[in-house]
């Protein structure tokens, strides 16, 4: 009888050791999608604080000249495991490196300068928010049709919709049409809350205490909830069956390796770990455009405070 346990033992660690084994093959085969077409790897220091640049184009080829609809800057550090995380408004009137004054969204279209996309936007981040250059060594870019692939792979996310959504553009290329309530929102319609700002409120309003409203509130309250709703997907286990979709939708610099790690590092946050920090502006315009106005000195306060790297 105990010999029989014994065998019976042996063969279950074995069958284990093979699953742990196929997995981890299947996480660094799948994840490979992810880096296609990109040569350069930044080494990734758990040691280190990491910030991380989103960019939301709007794209829907990917050759396609676009401007950044979202810029958020995130800050991972692997010690707590908290993340610090702060939209930037799309109109923020910014000075750009080698350009001066003009929308941040300006510096990601390279139609518009010929320097244009990733590192054009990574450096006039760090300028703005007194990093020096090499501070935000890594990005992830994702246009409107990988945003969609994303969130319908991730088996989409319930949102609390607190207004009746209605939009149709001139050119038609822009349809939204959300009903008020907590629902259940697949890609396209989860592009659609995000993208949705045809309200009193418009892409970024402050109000008397501070609060931030608008495009760019919806914009957090989204990230949040993909946080809380994909718990249960951020292991080893799971994550294979939908990685090579979302190496598809995104073209980023992160290797799978580093990808994996920061998986398995932040496997167990909720949106309790996330802390948005308010971009400091206010909406105005100049010479007739509409822009965001930042307070430059606040936001050197919160480079130094929140997006600083090194311990």
């Amino acid at each position: 009888m105990k010999k029989n346990l014994k065998q019976i033992i042996i063969w279950v660690l074995v069958v284990v050791i093979v699953v742990v084994g196929y997995f981890v093959f299947m996480v660094a085969k799948n994840l490979s999608f992810i880096n296609q077409g990109v040569n350069e790897k930044v080494p990734l220091d758990l040691s280190q604080k990491i910030n991380i640049l989103i960019l939301g184009t709007d794209q829907r080829t990917k050759d396609e000249p676009s401007r950044s609809d979202v810029m958020m800057l995130i800050n991972i550090d692997p010690e707590t495991k908290k993340i610090n995380l702060m939209s930037i408004p799309r109109d923020s009137r910014v000075d750009i490196p080698g350009h001066g004054y003009d929308k941040i969204n300006s510096a990601f279209n390279s139609a518009y300068f010929n320097d244009g996309g990733v590192k054009l936007s990574t450096k006039t981040v760090e300028s703005i928010l007194g990093l020096k250059e090499g501070k935000i060594p890594y990005y992830s870019v994702v246009n409107f049709t990988g945003f969609e692939k994303v969130i319908d792979a991730l088996g989409g996310v319930t949102i609390d919709v607190k207004e009746k959504m209605v939009y149709y553009s001139q050119a038609g290329d822009v349809k939204i049409n959300l009903k008020p309530g907590v629902q259940h929102l697949n890609g396209e319609e989860a592009l659609e809350y995000a993208r949705f700002r045809y309200d009193a409120y418009g892409d970024f309003t402050v109000d008397e205490q501070g609060t931030i409203h608008g495009r760019v509130e919806r914009q957090e309250e989204l990230i949040k909830a993909i946080i809380d709703q994909t718990k249960d997907i951020r292991t080893i286990w799971k994550f294979p069956t939908i990685a090579k979709t979302i190496g598809d939708a995104i073209e980023t610099n992160l290797t799978p390796s580093q990808i994996t790690k920061l998986i398995l590092l932040l496997k167990d946050d909720t949106s309790k770990d996330l802390n948005i920090v308010n971009f400091p502006g206010r909406p105005d315009y100049i010479d007739e455009i509409s822009y965001v106005v930042p307070d430059y000195t606040k936001l050197k306060q919160i480079g130094s405070e929140y997006f600083t790297v090194d311990k």
